[in-house]
């Protein structure tokens, strides 16, 4: 069921037309009818005919309310927008229609009200009025319907110009990420929390669990839309869920119901910021503002990032968002609409810059795959989860993927050149060494491991990932003449005996001892007892002529070794699946 939101000056008649078209009052408070003036959001249905089916959010028109005017806007499918044909334009109007324009609602109707009040001229005016001030607005096209709600003319013609709004906007867009952004949360006593808002964006049911920003997770236990209980609503439809899993006072206004991954909880967004027309101040760094988006108000600072219109926006607490997004900035201090801002980046950068704005921006109006594939190239290297978030599950192409961590090609070559060099430069240092150890290398280019992973398989070969460390595909071992004479001095040592001494005392340094095992000239029993490759067959050979089975100290004695070197070799033996143990006993493995 499609929304029709009022907005007007204060006193020109929207809440009376509301309850002609409808036969519901929507001014809900006693102050509101003693007054007779909306001060809270107002809400109604009625059947248009036709098969039109809608409901109203009816908003207040006073300057001192529009706070609440903004919280009721932000399910609007379409607005019936009401000037008095007896005052015409006036403050009210110029400021709500300047909301229309920066939420982008491009369809609704002008109802020019108390027509009666009015003589043929003055109503001839008032349209003139109207005309010259949508100008260049959204509401530009709008069909402009007179109507008394008192004496009942009209009605009939704008239910047919409500009808062809509503079947130009189309049906409420479903992007499969349903948002009900609270406006109301009460007690219902024996069933609980009750919250009240306007659903958008996909499709809600009994048993759902969503997540309440700012709060925790919930679970929708009953669903009521318009005083009828369903099991499911969808897009543009006004909802009553009963929710469990929170208190009362964590569903205030501006809270946002909606599954776990919708959006980005951020304090800091990239916007396309945009002055409302004919502003007497525009939109400046000195000012402070309230941000509107959905139904919260939260205090903001504005940034702009040189003169081309992008800007950060910091708030004052974090706030689910997604590009695309709109909203509102209101000057706390002149009270008024200043302007607003279409989401960009909802967690940027550091240090965006205007490139990087105009890039997502362009990106926007493409679709979410290009909006992915541009949010990879600003950020270089982003999240999945954040990137999902972001953009409305878009899959960016050009980009690497490791786990779930998306590097734009550009990036990913440059930490390529950069792993490159480190890499280079450790061959340089280490030469004995196999290679730099992958962990230490994807510390330096600060990346996970994962990340480095993806890295090294678009290399084209050029970087060998052999596991614990990463080398250059040309590079070998190099031992240089130093290597080689402690090497042939520690080979002496080891041909005189079995009996080894322990390799700290081979006068080798500890990368002269692994090159040498990498190499197959020397076999590592443990990580002080090395043997020549040709003194383990001696020890095989020896092995295999005992009587079985045999202790430890028959074959210390059998190869003439200590009991210091007899249990580490019969252990690696053991690994090495040469040998069997049972106890203290041991046999060969035939």
């Amino acid at each position: 069921m499609p929304i029709v939101g009022t907005a007007g000056h204060v006193d020109h008649g929207k809440s009376t037309l509301v309850e002609a078209l409808t036969g519901r009052d929507p001014d809900r408070w006693a102050a509101e009818k003693e007054r007779g003036l909306t001060i809270d959001l107002g809400f109604a249905w009625a059947d248009l005919g036709s098969g039109h089916s809608v409901g109203f959010v009816d908003v207040p028109g006073h300057e001192r309310f529009v706070k609440n005017m903004l919280a009721g806007v932000a399910g609007f499918d379409i607005a019936l927008f009401v000037v008095a044909a007896d005052e015409g334009w006036m403050p009210q109007s110029e400021e709500h229609m300047a909301v229309l324009n920066l939420l982008d609602v491009r369809h609704g109707v002008v109802a020019l009200t108390r027509s009666d009040l009015a003589d043929d001229e003055l109503r001839e005016l008032a349209a003139a009025d109207v005309e010259s001030h949508v100008a260049g607005s959204v509401a530009e096209a709008w069909p402009v319907v007179e109507v008394s709600a008192v004496a009942g003319t009209g009605l009939d013609e704008l239910r047919t110009a409500l009808i062809g709004a509503l079947d130009a906007a189309g049906p409420p867009p479903d992007t499969g990420r349903p948002k009900l952004w609270v406006d109301r949360s009460f007690v219902v006593a024996g069933s609980g929390v009750v919250v009240t808002g306007t659903l958008v964006g996909g499709t809600i049911a009994v048993e759902d669990r969503l997540t309440a920003y700012p709060g925790g997770p919930v679970r929708v236990r009953s669903l009521q839309s318009h005083e009828e209980s369903r099991n499911e609503v969808g897009p543009g439809t006004r909802v009553a869920a009963n929710i469990t899993g929170v208190e009362r006072e964590e569903l205030a206004r501006g809270t946002l119901l909606a599954r776990p991954d919708t959006g980005v909880v951020s304090d800091r967004v990239l916007i396309r910021a945009v002055t409302v027309p004919n502003a007497a101040h525009e939109l400046s760094d000195r000012s402070a503002f309230h941000a509107h988006l959905g139904t919260a108000t939260v205090p903001a600072g504005l940034r702009f990032l040189g003169d081309e219109g992008y800007a950060v926006v910091t708030l004052d607490r974090p706030m689910p968002m997604a590009i695309g997004d709109r909203f509102i900035l209101r000057d706390t201090g002149r009270r008024s609409v200043a302007g607003g801002g279409v989401v960009l980046d909802p967690s940027p950068v550091r240090r965006p810059t205007p490139e990087h704005a105009a890039r997502l921006e362009e990106a926007l109006a493409a679709g979410p795959d290009d909006l992915a594939t541009a949010l990879v190239a600003v950020h270089g290297s982003i999240d999945g989860s954040l990137l999902r978030a972001a953009t409305g599950d878009g899959a960016p192409v050009d980009a690497v993927e490791a786990g779930d961590w998306y590097t734009s090609s550009s990036m990913a070559a440059a930490q390529l050149d950069r792993a490159g060099s480190l890499v280079s430069e450790f061959h340089r240092d280490h030469p004995l060494r196999p290679g730099m150890p992958g962990s230490s290398l994807a510390s330096q280019l600060g990346i996970e491991q994962a990340q480095l992973a993806a890295l090294l398989a678009n290399s084209d070969g050029a970087l060998i990932d052999d596991g614990a460390t990463i080398r250059a595909a040309e590079f070998q071992e190099q031992f240089g003449a130093g290597d080689e004479k402690a090497w042939q001095a520690a080979r002496t040592l080891l041909t005189e005996s079995l009996a080894v001494p322990r390799a700290g005392q081979l006068g080798l340094e500890e990368e002269q001892l692994h090159a040498l095992v990498r190499r197959g000239d020397l076999v590592l029993v443990e990580a002080d007892l090395v043997y020549l490759p040709q003194q383990v067959d001696e020890i095989l050979t020896t092995l295999n002529e005992l009587d079985e089975p045999f202790t430890v100290s028959t074959f210390r004695d059998a190869v003439g070794v200590s009991r210091r070197q007899a249990v580490p070799l019969l252990e690696w033996l053991d690994r090495t699946n040469r040998t069997v143990r049972d106890g203290d006993l041991r046999t060969v493995r035939r």
